[in-house]
């Protein structure tokens, strides 16, 4: 007997389990009116030694399989412990029908709960065929058991009717059911499916990704995430309309789903950005199918896509394969939005694959044991991360950001160590910061923003407390310092300010300037780079300013794919 597709709620089972537990007790008083009815006919106690025991024991039975299948619906062995249930219970209300007189026994009607359950729970197809079952065996006794007066069986002729009821109650259950199911599997499919592209939607992507994530962690199989976004989109729906726009979505949704073919599951995340799941490729294998994903856009001939900046629709694209830096899947899954983020910030069409904060470091010619420098500050650094989730992201572009510049200015090992290092914990001191000033959604009163002044000095001061650190001290103390001397926390001026605090303030200020927060929206590259120069001389460094400028513009220029 296949269960039924549809999977009921713990309250339906119950309803359902109550049905069968109602037609045994029942069955229970037909097997113990046949026991007082023999005792009573001299038959002595042999009776309630014989019978009496069998027929507790067959409806325990029975009543330990209902239990046994409600809690383990979805067992290895459930399909057999229902069959077995059936079987077992149709059992015992033949036994109970043949005890109470066979033909004339009024407990034939049991057979109608029996069909009610099951008809409900596995559908009409296994209904009808308890009711076949159920009819046949009720006529087999009628014409086997019954007497025949005057060439008509009135019992049989009766029956006749009863057998039509179970038919018809298998059938009308079974076509209620089966609209059911149907009904469910829609509004299932409206919930987790997205009505334009036919994919997966958002809600479904994190029931999968989560599911995905525990069994690869489990097994110790390769798990890999690509998230793809399209380049521009808001310029292509403003130039053709939402409705182009929407036949351009569906055109991308299937030539992605084309492309990922049965390697991954393909979702669309949000807006135009899509996501893709792919259990059991590793990271190497996910960049492959990401710059093929990147590739079959980029060739296809979108309409209009020659008003767009770059000549075409693009796709930029971020991958992350699942490793043992991961403790979390919605760690997994930021992480891959940080390799997006990378790709469409400066050049787009492009594939980035995220480097973690480790890698970076190694890049930077750090060949010491980063681990161990960091080990004494990373908690405090998670404090504050769970504190304000800005600062997690901010942190990691910041790094990102310095790391540029130190190839761009070609610092030595020892600099490029320092200033990493340095941009990884320049905002520690926020962990004495209100986790209320952090989170305003407005601008900051003067005495919060007194408060929140003093981050770069207690930022430093644990720093010097830290030997393995306290080299960068004095960078996270002086990154808010301005170059025309009106910063804080002690208003130094030019060349006051070391070399490389003054590249810090310059990157982390161009990060905090293309960020959203509570207080204010986030500004576009081209906007951030007016900002840098507005303020070049007051605030940064001239010469810095007009280099992390130049290599801005570079990236944010840079050909298409490159």
């Amino acid at each position: 007997m296949a269960p039924h597709k549809t999977s009921y709620k713990p309250s339906v089972r119950d309803f359902l389990f109550s049905v069968r537990l109602l037609s045994l007790f029942f069955a229970s008083i037909a097997f113990f009116q046949f026991i007082y009815q023999q005792a009573g006919e001299a038959h002595g106690t042999y009776f309630y030694l014989l019978y009496a025991p069998l027929a507790v024991c067959g409806v325990c039975i029975a009543v330990f399989l209902c239990i046994s299948n409600v809690y383990r619906a979805a067992g290895r062995y459930a399909r057999q412990l229902k069959v077995l249930e059936c079987v077992l219970m149709s059992a015992i209300f033949l036994c109970a029908i043949a005890v109470t007189g066979l033909y004339q026994s009024q407990y034939k009607i049991l057979f109608l709960f029996l069909i009610i359950s099951y008809t409900f729970e596995y559908g009409m197809r296994a209904g009808l065929y308890l009711a076949v079952f159920a009819s046949l065996s009720i006529v087999g006794i009628d014409l086997v058991w019954a007497p025949v007066k005057g060439g008509v069986n009135l019992y049989f002729q009766n029956d006749l009717l009863l057998c039509g009821a179970f038919i018809v109650t298998a059938w009308a259950l079974g076509f209620y059911a089966q609209m059911r199911q149907e009904h469910i599997a829609s509004l299932e499919r409206q919930i987790n499916t997205d009505g334009l592209t036919g994919l997966l939607n958002h809600r479904n992507f994190y029931d999968v990704v989560q599911l995905c994530y525990d069994t690869a962690q489990k097994e110790g199989t390769p798990l890999s995430l690509i998230f793809a976004d399209i380049d521009y989109f808001t310029t292509y729906n403003d130039c053709h309309g939402h409705q182009q726009g929407d036949l351009a979505l569906k055109e991308t949704a299937d030539l992605l789903a084309s492309t990922a073919g049965q390697k991954g599951q393909l979702f669309r995340y949000s807006g135009a950005k899509f996501a893709c799941i792919l259990p059991g490729m590793d990271q190497q294998q996910a960049t492959v199918l990401a710059r093929q994903m990147r590739d079959a856009i980029d060739q296809h001939p979108f309409y209009g896509q020659e008003l767009l900046p770059a000549g075409s629709l693009t796709i930029s694209c971020g991958v992350c394969g699942l490793s043992s830096r991961h403790l979390s899947c919605n760690q997994f899954v930021q992480e891959c939005d940080d390799a997006l983020y990378r790709a469409k910030f400066f050049r787009k069409n492009r594939v980035e694959v995220y480097v973690s904060l480790l890698d970076q470091f190694r890049a930077a010619g750090d060949t010491d044991d980063f681990e161990n420098s960091l080990s004494s500050i990373r908690a405090l650094i998670s404090v504050v991360n769970s504190r304000d989730l800005y600062t997690f992201g901010h942190t990691e572009r910041v790094v990102y950001y310095a790391s540029l510049m130190a190839k761009r200015l070609h610092l030595s090992r020892a600099d490029s160590r320092a200033l990493l290092y340095g941009a990884y914990v320049h905002d520690v001191g926020k962990i004495n910061v209100a986790k209320e000033i952090l989170l305003k959604p407005i601008a900051l009163t003067d005495e919060e923003w007194a408060e929140m002044k003093k981050h770069p000095s207690d930022g430093a001061y644990i720093i010097r407390n830290l030997p393995s650190l306290s080299f960068v001290a004095d960078l996270v103390e002086h990154h808010h310092e301005r170059y025309d001397g009106s910063g804080y926390p002690h208003g130094l001026k030019g060349e006051e300010i070391s070399y490389l605090a003054r590249i810090l303030t310059l990157v982390d200020s161009f990060d905090a300037i293309i960020s959203k927060r509570p207080y204010k929206k986030a500004r576009t590259i081209d906007e951030a780079i007016a900002e840098l120069l507005r303020c070049r001389g007051t605030q940064f460094d001239p010469t810095l300013t007009d280099i992390f400028v130049e290599e801005l513009r570079s990236f944010h220029s840079a050909p298409y794919g490159a």
